[in-house]
């Protein structure tokens, strides 16, 4: 299955009229940018919305910048965008998806392998692990997988799901969506896919956003969607990589290394340790290390 490098995610609404220079040179260090036909934008403003991505796509095409992504609205909106100049995009967001409608639009995206998808869980089934199991067996029956790109949580059509909004303040770890996302977690992510967590909506609260990106990587979620260009630089501050983990993830991944041994402090076990190595070297050849720390590592 594919590995997503996705970063900071930000959402514009596609009726913006800066949409080359969003998805371009705006935010250098933007991970990937999505153009948003659906929540960001009233249903009476969807023609408009889809004749402005139809002329900036060509645009866009051999530019450097972000990953680039189209959220579709819905089905119908699926085809028409399918028509646009898609060479400059990597992909596409699925919105709402569970096992009832997945297929329909996996049926359009049949013969563009080229366009990798991100479905969004987002919908009152996406709080049931049953239909969430559904929704992975399906995916694998059908052969669906090497498509997609990882999974999107949504969080604030979660929270209306459930008829609350989150404090400010407050991460997602700290109300109802913890047990949601630790239920997605674990239906998803031992069987290969990648999780990319919610918004914070608070935009000016960069304190707990940044505690809130240091427990979205404990809990294994890849990529941060963010509301503002000012939270960009607390999430990627919060993807770098401590110099320590940094050297424990080589040694753990080296060829030769012991089945077990001591390094900082920890135990380290390659059996058990070697995924979470993995991913450290990743966001540290993507993201760069931490500031070293003044005191010294123990040896081993």
């Amino acid at each position: 299955m594919i590995r997503p490098h996705l970063g900071p995610a930000l959402y514009t609404p596609a009726t913006r009229p800066d949409l080359f220079s969003l998805g371009t040179i705006r935010y250098p260090d933007l991970g990937s940018l999505i153009y948003c036909t659906e929540d960001a934008i009233r249903e009476e403003d969807v023609p408009a919305a889809l004749h402005n991505l139809e002329a900036a796509l060509p645009t866009l095409v051999g530019q450097p910048g972000p990953q680039r992504f189209i959220r579709v609205r819905d089905v119908s909106v699926l085809k028409d965008i399918l028509g646009f100049d898609l060479r400059g995009v990597r992909g596409l967001v699925l919105p709402k998806v569970h096992d009832g409608n997945l297929g329909a639009y996996m049926a359009l995206l049949s013969d563009r392998p080229e366009l990798l998808v991100m479905p969004t869980l987002e919908t009152r089934e996406a709080l049931s692990e049953h239909r969430m199991s559904l929704l992975r067996d399906l995916m694998f029956q059908e052969g669906w997988p090497p498509q997609i790109l990882a999974l999107r949580i949504g969080g604030n059509d979660l929270m209306n799901a459930l008829g609350v909004r989150r404090s400010p303040g407050r991460t997602l770890y700290e109300g109802p969506l913890e047990r949601v996302i630790s239920m997605l977690i674990g239906v998803f992510k031992p069987y290969g896919f990648a999780l990319s967590s919610p918004v914070y909506e608070v935009y000016d609260d960069l304190a707990t956003l940044a505690r809130e990106v240091q427990q979205d990587i404990e809990y294994g979620l890849s990529g941060k969607t963010i509301i503002h260009p000012v939270q960009l630089e607390t999430v990627l501050a919060g993807y770098r990589v401590a110099e320590a983990d940094l050297a424990e993830a080589h040694a753990i991944l080296e060829p030769g290394a012991p089945a077990v041994f001591k390094m900082n402090g920890r135990m380290c076990e390659p059996a058990t340790h070697t995924k979470w190595a993995q991913d450290i070297v990743l966001r540290a050849e993507q993201y760069g290390t931490l500031p070293p720390q003044s005191s010294e590592a123990l040896g081993f």
